[in-house]
C-alpha cells in the first residue's frame, strides 16, 4: 500500500469500530457464515460512516494514516481472536462440537472484501465499502421462526406425544369471527368431556399456530392426565413475522378463548369444576399475558396459574401474581428490544443461567441479541429459545 491509499484515520476509526460491533459476545453458538456476514456487514458500514466523515476533516500526513492503519488492523485482529475464544467457551459450555480451522476461515473471509475497499482510493473505497455492506445484508438469513411446515399444526397438537388419556382440542383459522371461533372451541372442549377433568389450559399459540410438544407432554405428566388442553389459532405465518406485524391477534384470541372457558366453567352445575390455567410461548406467552390481565380486571379469582416461556422483551410482566416465567439466559428473544441499542435488557428473576452470560454493550448487545436469533431455535431443550418439559412440570396444584 502506497503513501497515496494508507485510509484516513477516520476510515480506520470507523472500520474498527463497526467490527468491534460485529466481534462483541454473543448468548448462542454461532454459524460461521452469519459471523462472517456480521463482520463484514458492520466494518462496511463503519468504513462508509469514516469516509463520510473524512471528507470534511483534512487528511493527515501518510505515516500518521499508516500508523492507525495498521494499529485498527491489529486491534480487529485481537477482537476477532477474543470472538473466537468466547465462542469456544459457549460450545463447551453446551457440549457441541469445538471449532476449526474451516469455521475460522469463513468466518474472517467477508471481512476482506471490507479490507481491499478500504485499501482502494477514495472514490473506488466508498463505492466498495458500500458493495461490502449491502451485499452481506442481504445474504443475512432471517430469524428462526417456531416449526409449522409439513403436517398441520392442528395434528401435531393433538397428535405428537399424546397418550391415550389426552384431551386436546384445537381451533384452527378461518374466516369466523374470533368471539365465535373461541366458543365453538369451548363447545368443543366440553363435548369431549372436559367438564369431567380435574383442570383445564388454555395454551395459546405461536405466530404460526404451533403449540409446543414438551409442554404439552410436561401439562399431562404434571397433570397425571387429569387435564384437557385447548388451543386457537390466530395466524399461520412465522412467529417473528407475526410479532413485528402486531401482537393483537393473539392478545384478541387468547382474551375470547379465556372468556368463553370462564363462562362456560361458570355456568355448569357439577361441584367440581376445572381449574383454569394459562400458558404461552414466545408469542403465545404475549396472549396469555394480555388474557391473564384480563380476567384479573374482568373475572377475578377466576384463574388458576399463568405460564410464560420465552415472552419477547417487555411483552409480559415478570411479576404478575400467581404467574411463573420461564427464560433461559441464552434465549436472544427474551433480551431483544431497540433499548438494548443504550441500556441493558430487563429480565425475570427467575431466569437461568444454562451459557456463559455476554456482558451488555450499547449498540452491541442490540446487534448481538439481532444476530442470535437467526439460530435460537437450533438448540436443545433448555437453551436458547428452545424450552422443555419443564413448562409443563412448573404447574401448581391449586387449592379446591
Amino acid at each position: 500500500m502506497n503513501a497515496r491509499t494508507w485510509p484516513h484515520p477516520l476510515v480506520t476509526a470507523g472500520t474498527t469500530a463497526g467490527a468491534a460491533i460485529a466481534l462483541a459476545p454473543g448468548s448462542l453458538p454461532r454459524e460461521s457464515l452469519i459471523q462472517g456476514v456480521l463482520l463484514a456487514a458492520f466494518a462496511g458500514i463503519g468504513a462508509l460512516i469514516g469516509m463520510l466523515a473524512s471528507r470534511f476533516v483534512p487528511w493527515p500526513a501518510a505515516r500518521a494514516r499508516k500508523v492507525t492503519a495498521v494499529a485498527g488492523g491489529l486491534v480487529i485482529v485481537a477482537m476477532f481472536v477474543q470472538m473466537i475464544w468466547w465462542q469456544l467457551e459457549l460450545r463447551w459450555a453446551l457440549g457441541t462440537e469445538t471449532l476449526d480451522l474451516g469455521w475460522v476461515a469463513v468466518a474472517a473471509a467477508p471481512s476482506g472484501v471490507v479490507a481491499v475497499a478500504v485499501a482502494l482510493p477514495s472514490r473506488i473505497r466508498m463505492i466498495g465499502a458500500v458493495l461490502a455492506a449491502a451485499i452481506a445484508l442481504s445474504v443475512a438469513p432471517s430469524p428462526a421462526g417456531a416449526a409449522g411446515a409439513g403436517e398441520s399444526v392442528a395434528h401435531k397438537f393433538t397428535a405428537v406425544g399424546a397418550q391415550s388419556t389426552s384431551l386436546r382440542v384445537y381451533g384452527e383459522l378461518d374466516t369466523r369471527d374470533v368471539t365465535d371461533r373461541a366458543q365453538n372451541l369451548v363447545k368443543r372442549w366440553q363435548a369431549a368431556g372436559g367438564m369431567h377433568r380435574s383442570a383445564v389450559v388454555v395454551a395459546v399459540p405461536t405466530g404460526s399456530g404451533w403449540v409446543d410438544p414438551d409442554a404439552l407432554v410436561g401439562i399431562e405428566s404434571r397433570m397425571a392426565g387429569d387435564v384437557g388442553v385447548i388451543a386457537l389459532q390466530y395466524s399461520d405465518i412465522p412467529s417473528w413475522q407475526a410479532f413485528l406485524s402486531s401482537s393483537a391477534p393473539a392478545r384478541d384470541s387468547a382474551i375470547a378463548v379465556t372468556a368463553a372457558l370462564i363462562d362456560a366453567v361458570n355456568r355448569s352445575a357439577s361441584p367440581s369444576r376445572p381449574h383454569i390455567y394459562l400458558y404461552g410461548q414466545s408469542l403465545g406467552a404475549v396472549g396469555a399475558d394480555a388474557a391473564r390481565q384480563w380476567a384479573q380486571d374482568n373475572r377475578s379469582g377466576a384463574l388458576c396459574h399463568t405460564v410464560l416461556a420465552g415472552a419477547p422483551a417487555g411483552t409480559a410482566s415478570l411479576s404478575a401474581p400467581s404467574t411463573t416465567v420461564l427464560a433461559n439466559g441464552s434465549d436472544p428473544v427474551v433480551r431483544w428490544s431497540p433499548r438494548l441499542i443504550w441500556q441493558p435488557p430487563a429480565l425475570a428473576s427467575g431466569i437461568t443461567h444454562d451459557l456463559p452470560t455476554p456482558p451488555w454493550l450499547p449498540v452491541a448487545g442490540f446487534v448481538q441479541a439481532s444476530a442470535d436469533l437467526i439460530g435460537a431455535l437450533s438448540f436443545p431443550a433448555g437453551h436458547g429459545h428452545q424450552y422443555g418439559t419443564e413448562q409443563g412440570h412448573v404447574i401448581p396444584f391449586c387449592p379446591r
